[in-house]
């Protein structure tokens, strides 16, 4: 993943990473891409310790941002890694993230020295495959909220097949989480949510979706998000799509910035809510 958004350099480090999990998503970076300024300190956020956990029989990255304190209730933001990716790559980008949250990156399953939360790239993977990960993830969001001291429900995105996995726990496990913000993903037709709710009894409440999609992304076409969001629409989900112009199987810097901006508006709200 390349971003680099105006008032935020990427290290040298950062770039490194992200190309090498954009090669292992089969994403060529054309030379001379990304960001040339001069790199500058790393914010002060980045000094916090990443620690490791296991909670629910999955392993996780924990990271604070935006000076948040262990102790301190925060919202919380889970983000899933795409398919041959690693939590500490996502986390290069989500750290950055300026308010204050408690990031959890759960891993999926070892593959190749990588991670993947289910073995297929087909657009409409089996239902039974992607529910499994999903029942499992929802595990692990409701023992966190039980341990860590959190705002309101958790607010979920991904990246990629991690984007696939957002889509699904929205559809699969809407009462698990408070938001969904899938990134280059789609939710497979298996789980198309319409037919069901209208057969039998609609959850009680539904979270909202906004999605994030390069218009130009041929790894994870553009259409198959564009189907996702209107079959969420006609289920009674408020859901959105926001494309990106030229970008392909990638985060923008404007798209990297406005994911954190709608995420931080949802923060806003759970606390709104108070406890």
């Amino acid at each position: 993943m390349n971003a680099c958004p105006d008032n935020q350099p990427v290290r040298p480090a950062q770039r490194r990473r992200s190309a090498a999990l954009l090669l292992a998503l089969g994403v060529i970076l054309p030379a001379g891409q990304g960001c040339t300024r001069k790199p500058a300190p790393p914010p002060a956020e980045d000094a916090r310790p990443t620690t490791q956990g296991e909670i629910a029989g999955v392993r996780y990255l924990e990271h604070l941002t935006g000076g948040a304190r262990p102790e301190e209730r925060v919202p919380m933001i889970v983000a899933l890694h795409p398919m041959s990716g690693d939590p500490a790559d996502l986390l290069e980008l989500l750290r950055r993230y300026p308010r204050r949250a408690r990031l959890i990156l759960p891993y999926g399953h070892p593959s190749g020295g990588m991670y993947l939360w289910y073995d297929s790239v087909r657009d409409d993977v089996a239902a039974p495959l992607v529910t499994g990960e999903a029942d499992r993830i929802a595990a692990v969001l409701s023992a966190l909220v039980a341990a860590r001291p959190t705002v309101g429900k958790p607010l979920v995105t991904g990246f990629s097949q991690g984007g696939i996995m957002t889509f699904a726990l929205a559809v699969t496990h809407p009462e698990a989480l408070a938001a969904a913000f899938p990134i280059s993903g789609l939710l497979p037709p298996s789980l198309y949510p319409s037919a069901a709710q209208s057969s039998g009894p609609r959850p009680p409440t539904l979270p909202p979706i906004v999605a994030f999609h390069g218009a130009s992304d041929l790894a994870v076409p553009t259409r198959g998000a564009r189907d996702s969001i209107a079959e969420l629409q006609a289920a009674g989900y408020a859901a959105e799509l926001r494309e990106y112009a030229g970008v392909e199987h990638d985060i923008s810097g404007a798209e990297l910035g406005e994911i954190f901006e709608r995420i931080g508006r949802a923060a806003d709200g759970l606390a709104a809510q108070g406890p």
